[in-house]
């Protein structure tokens, strides 16, 4: 069947209305100026609004235009449904752990050295180091080593946007045939990558000290994923003797460590214990990130290699780009060497401290016949709930806009990190209201 010139004009405008680019009521563009877009006579889309004006898309007014008739048209109404489908739900109070209260990151100073970095105009002209830029990673050596006590040299760090990018770095220096074995509570993120490196993962029993060392034995374990903050018992550090034990089985089974230290730095209780990789710098590779210590947002993690990976690692990043960005590390760099990192650090111990203490205290009195325990790194709180229990008061929370989840553990976790004090006791009251 011939195709005439004006259908190509009409069924472009017929789309635009169909999908919302063009409104209820909009004007449209004058015939000389829809000609020249489309690249056609004014005849043609002369002929093409007449059509449109037939089938009531659009009216006219004399000496004034052309205007869209159609109100809430069929496909645009399928196209708001879906998005409305993928629309995030919003809770009035968010016990997730997924983000940081406003309190508890100055975002004016982080403008001041984004700004400050949008200066070195040479050097966000171009790609950048593969691995990151020097001058984060001289800073971040200084931090870690006095903060966490690694010693590595600056050639062993690598930057990348996030835990996971330097998770598969590092899986990919190892062949295919890898069991690597990770607490039985499970880490679902570090899971993912393994599954898609094609390593096998085992789950590892552990006691009140961390993974049990004959479990690694008895699976065969190769590469071991720790969180050295949060993977002793129930989520607690693990211990000294422990961290010792795991290294020795190391060194004695020809297997590595990857030693996430997940805000390790942050505990406010106590004194803050450093990382494992203090004591080795042949079997561990080290990662440490920013996103509860500075914002979720700001998509930039820190790998340590072992010093035999060094020249290895270095081959391969030949072939990698840089993920994290160059504007954010630089800004980065300038805010740790001004000290304010060190700054922010002291601030946010004594935010936590206070914030920790005060919604312990009142949900240990608004449920006093149930058991609460604080893990300051992982800014979570647990709450012992009989197990038949758990879902209806999770699901409870949910109706009224509050969400909470449930750990591996079967109790339900309280992160104290995504809200306010005063939102945090208005939750409490409420939850104690409906868990009744």
């Amino acid at each position: 069947m011939k195709e005439f010139k004006y259908e190509k004009v009409y069924q472009s405008i017929v789309s635009d209305i169909n999908d919302g680019y063009l409104h209820y009521q909009e004007k449209l563009p004058s015939v000389r100026k829809m000609a020249e877009k489309m690249g056609v006579s004014r005849t043609t889309v002369e002929n093409a609004y007449v059509q449109l004006l037939n089938e009531g898309y659009i009216y006219s007014k004399e000496k004034v235009g052309y205007f869209v008739r159609i109100q809430d048209p069929v496909s645009n109404q399928l196209t708001l449904n879906r998005k409305s489908m993928l629309k995030e739900v919003k809770y009035d109070y968010d016990f997730s752990g997924q983000k940081v209260d406003d309190e508890s990151f100055n975002i004016e100073v982080w403008k001041r050295y984004i700004k400050k970095a949008l200066k070195y105009s040479d050097e966000l002209t171009c790609y950048g180091n593969h691995s990151g830029e020097e001058i984060l990673k001289i800073q971040l050596q200084n931090y870690c080593q006095n903060n966490r006590g690694v010693k590595r040299p600056i050639d062993s760090y690598v930057i990348g946007a996030g835990f996971q990018v330097l998770l598969y770095y590092v899986c990919a220096l190892f062949d295919d045939d890898v069991t690597v074995g990770v607490d039985e509570s499970g880490f679902v993120q570090g899971e993912a990558v393994f599954h898609d490196c094609h390593m096998h993962i085992v789950k590892l029993k552990s006691d009140h000290e961390g993974i049990i060392i004959d479990e690694l034995k008895r699976n065969h374990v190769n590469l071991i994923y720790v969180n050295s903050s949060s993977g002793g018992y129930h989520g607690h550090p693990i211990k000294q003797q422990r961290r010792n034990e795991l290294i020795k089985y190391a060194h004695d089974y020809n297997a590595y460590i990857i030693e996430d230290d997940h805000n390790g730095e942050l505990m406010f209780n106590s004194k803050p214990i450093d990382a494992m990789a203090k004591f080795d710098n042949q079997r561990i590779f080290y990662i440490g990130s920013f996103s509860k210590l500075l914002l979720p947002s700001i998509r930039m993690s820190y790998l340590a290699l072992p010093i035999p990976f060094l020249e290895q690692f270095k081959i391969k990043m030949k072939y990698y780009h840089p993920t994290a960005s160059k504007l954010e590390q630089l800004a980065l760099a300038l805010y740790i060497e001004d000290g304010q990192l060190s700054r922010h650090l002291k601030r946010l111990r004594k935010h936590y401290y206070v914030k920790s203490n005060k919604m312990l205290e009142l949900l240990k009195d608004s449920f006093p016949q149930h058991h609460f325990e604080l893990y300051e790194t992982s800014l979570m709180i647990t709450m012992s709930v009989d197990q038949d229990k758990i879902d209806s008061y999770i699901d409870l929370a949910k109706e009224n806009h509050i969400l909470v989840a449930k750990n591996s553990y079967h109790q339900i976790a309280l992160s104290i990190s995504g809200m306010l004090l005063e939102d945090i006791e208005k939750a409490i009251l409420l939850l104690k209201r409906i868990w009744k």
